[in-house]
């Protein structure tokens, strides 16, 4: 035994004595491999579990797929169940603390009874009953009769629905105190709710929907920024005042805040709470905003809640509660698990206009381009069709830059190289480049001349720009004879043509307060909706601008009607003119047709007198009436001219006809007018132009009008070399050349 004992013990000895020996040596062969993957696989581990909590971060923040409201919602329920826990068994305690002492024998037999019957199973009422005295049935006595309380089963699990509708339908049906009132908490919940009626009843009478539709339209890329598409789909289904009851509760406050310029904001802004003091709508606006935000946070502390709902509801009255008839008014965004869901915090959200509208003139996006291409270089190119709103934007960057104290300088084209100046930043304004109405150059030097001088000064550092405004129709006619090498770079060109829905909208309002609606307050055409003055444009075919059609719309309201005048505007236009201002006011149209030919009148001072040849009603008396009273005429400083270049091109047409005058109209035109509108047949843009041809020796009035042509062509040009379109006419081309030695006897020598 000794020697087992001995034996038995040595090894343990031996291996404790050893353990930087024989058990080091002993250690199983890849114990490091083992414990390094091991840490590895922890490391991975603990990556995942960052990189999870990261991304569930991420989304609770952004609300993507909606997590945020779900965990909201999930909070929600378990914090709900809670309470409702909390608030079943201290009513269970209470209501066995208010049990009255039972005095008597039979009372205390009976409550005893009544006790028990909650914890026995399956003992009914009559064997409970069988056990009392039944000399004395007490429960058969009247004055002591008691409903029996029915046994208390296990409450079951109540589903997320069942428990929001618990807590959240305040109006319907309420948890009701010992005395049938709401508790405290209720009735703060119910006020909140009938605050946020409020705010739509206020929404319905500040904001009509023609006005909400067009401040959308304006409003559209902030709108798409700060929405997503279904509350933006939400915006557009209202037809009517009562769909404002069916939007998201953050798109009322945000209509309030932005839309309704009748509400004044609180006076340190929204998104800020409002001092005591202040009582109007805005400020109680936004501290509904405030506790709204609290409810959110689950806090009722509301600071102002029973002033705000005092002042709303002296203001409003209950109509936004229970409706005309006194019946509780429905909203739906308002009622039963809809104004749980609701729990989001509502910021303050500024909607921004697609563009502005700075001294009258909307500041497009074309017009942006174009000062940032200021920016950087020296020379920009406006072009566009006839009518698209070229010199407004000339006038929007003559603003800008005065606002910069520079230098602005409205020139000619053929006088932009003479304007040049070195004294003081200086932009030059040239419109018309090559002409109103059509080219009036025709010589490739003079294009030469002119694009060296640009393309010098777009390389030069001195502080000199040039702003060209061109026609694409004068353009085209240029670029068709005539080679273009720096007027066609595209990287100094802007676009003019295309207006988005906003732009076009805020230049059809601003025609709309100068026109004819201005001095008739009760003019039907402001009832038009804008939609259907998108639809007329629509069908415009591209050769005349939006801008020029919605302003005939303005001031020409029968126009507007017209489906014919936004297919062909100017054809149109002249039948108008002819058939209704000829006929209807004579005297305002030869008036007009004088304009035409001089394109601008001071009204102090008579006409000139070879305007009698024309009629004999162009007197200063008229001209100033005219002044006073037509839509088709501006005035500045006495300076009478057409209100668009345009009409000389409607007017000029409206006389071709008339023998009688249109002869001393072509001899009196203004010399540009003439060389500009005139062209032979078969031209590009015929709408604009007036397009002669000579058919026959026979026809004696278009002869004439042949030999007017070559006589104007010899006082304006006085040379051979010159090359107007006019001239491949061969009859005018044999009395041009005829002309420029011997003026004809027939025509007045001399222009008065």
């Amino acid at each position: 035994m000794k020697t087992t004992l001995t034996q038995n013990i040595t090894p343990r000895t031996t291996n404790a004595g050893s353990r930087n020996g024989t058990l080091v040596e002993d250690r199983p062969i890849g114990g490091d491999s083992v414990f390094g993957a091991g840490l590895a696989v922890a490391v991975v581990f603990i990556v995942i579990i960052v990189v999870v909590v990261v991304v569930l971060v991420v989304f609770y923040v952004t609300n993507k797929f909606g997590f945020r409201n779900k965990v909201q919602e999930r909070y929600t329920e378990l914090r709900q169940s809670f309470q409702h826990s909390g608030r079943t068994d201290s009513h269970q305690d209470s209501e066995k603390g208010r049990k009255k002492p039972i005095q008597d024998t039979e009372k205390d037999e009976r409550e005893v009874l009544l006790d028990n019957d909650d914890t026995k199973k399956g003992a009914s009422f009559d064997d409970l009953n069988n056990g009392a005295n039944s000399d004395q049935p007490i429960y058969a006595q009247p004055e002591k009769t008691k409903t029996r309380k029915d046994p208390v089963k296990p409450e079951k699990a109540k589903t997320k629905k069942e428990m929001i509708a618990n807590t959240t339908d305040t109006c319907d049906r309420k948890e009701e105190g010992p005395r049938g009132k709401l508790d405290d908490r209720d009735q703060k919940i119910k006020k909140l709710e009938e605050l946020l009626k409020y705010l739509v009843h206020i929404l319905e009478r500040e904001l009509s929907v023609n006005d909400l539709k067009e401040k959308m339209v304006i409003h559209s890329k902030s709108i798409e920024q700060n929405f997503s598409e279904p509350p933006i789909k939400e915006l557009q289904s209202v037809k009517n005042p009562g769909d404002y009851s069916r939007l998201d509760i953050s798109l009322v406050f945000t209509l309030l805040w932005n839309f309704c310029e009748d509400i004044k904001p609180p006076s340190r802004g929204w998104d800020y709470e409002p001092p005591d003091d202040e009582t109007h709508v805005g400020a109680d606006i936004e501290r509904i905003r405030l506790m709204w935000n609290k409810y959110c946070d689950y806090d009722l502390e509301f600071k102002n809640l029973d002033d705000v709902y005092n002042r709303m509801k002296q203001k409003y009255g209950t109509i936004a509660i229970h409706g005309d008839d006194g019946a509780k008014k429905y909203h739906q965004t308002f009622e039963g698990n809809c104004f749980e869901q609701m729990r989001n915090k509502l910021q303050s959200i500024k909607l921004y206009p697609d563009c502005t509208v700075e001294k009258g003139i909307v500041f497009t996006d074309n017009i942006t381009q174009a000062l940032k291409i200021l920016i950087s270089r020296n020379i920009v190119i406006l072009k566009g069709v006839v009518g698209c709103g070229k010199t407004h934007a000339l006038k929007a960057i003559q603003n800008h830059f005065q606002g910069k104290n520079w230098k602005t300088v409205w020139v000619e084209s053929e006088n932009v190289i003479g304007e040049i100046s070195h004294e003081k930043p200086t932009i030059l304004l040239c419109d018309n480049f090559f002409g109103k109405f059509g080219s009036s150059v025709f010589s490739q030097n003079a294009i030469d001349k002119t694009e060296m001088t640009l393309k010098e000064l777009e390389s030069s550092k001195q502080e000199t720009k040039v702003v060209i405004g061109i026609h694409t129709h004068v353009y085209d006619e240029v670029k068709k004879t005539l080679n273009l090498n720096f007027l066609s770079r595209k990287n100094i060109t802007v676009e003019m043509d295309n207006l988005s829905e906003a732009e076009t909208l805020l230049i059809f309002k601003e025609q709309l307060e100068r026109g004819h609606c201005k001095r008739v307050p009760n003019c039907w055409f402001k009832t038009i909706g804008f939609q259907s003055v998108l639809d007329n444009l629509s069908k415009n075919q591209g050769h005349i601008g939006g801008p020029f059609l919605s302003l005939m719309y303005c001031n020409q309201h029968e126009l507007f009607s017209d489906f014919t005048f936004s297919v062909n505007p100017v054809r149109t236009l002249v039948e108008h003119i002819k058939k209704k201002m000829k006929h209807d006011s004579p005297v305002h149209y030869y008036c007009l047709v004088y304009l035409m030919c001089v394109q601008s009148h001071n009204c102090e001072k008579e006409p000139t007198k070879w305007a009698q040849q024309i009629c004999a009603d162009i007197t200063k008396h008229n001209l100033m009436d005219l002044a006073k009273t037509s839509d088709l005429v501006q005035v500045d400083t006495n300076i009478v001219t057409l209100g668009h270049e345009l009409l000389t091109v409607v007017l000029f047409k409206s006389i071709v006809d008339t023998k009688e005058i249109f002869l001393p109209v072509l001899q009196m035109l203004e010399s540009n007018v003439f060389i500009q509108l005139l062209r032979p047949t078969g031209s590009t843009y015929s709408d604009i132009f007036y397009e002669y041809t000579y058919t026959s020796w026979n026809d004696e009035y278009s002869r004439k009008i042949g030999k007017m042509c070559a006589y104007r062509l010899t006082e304006i040009y006085r040379e051979r070399e010159k090359n107007h379109p006019l001239l491949t006419e061969e009859l005018i081309k044999d009395k041009y050349c005829h002309y420029l030695s011997k003026n004809p006897k027939w025509l007045c020598k001399s222009r008065v």
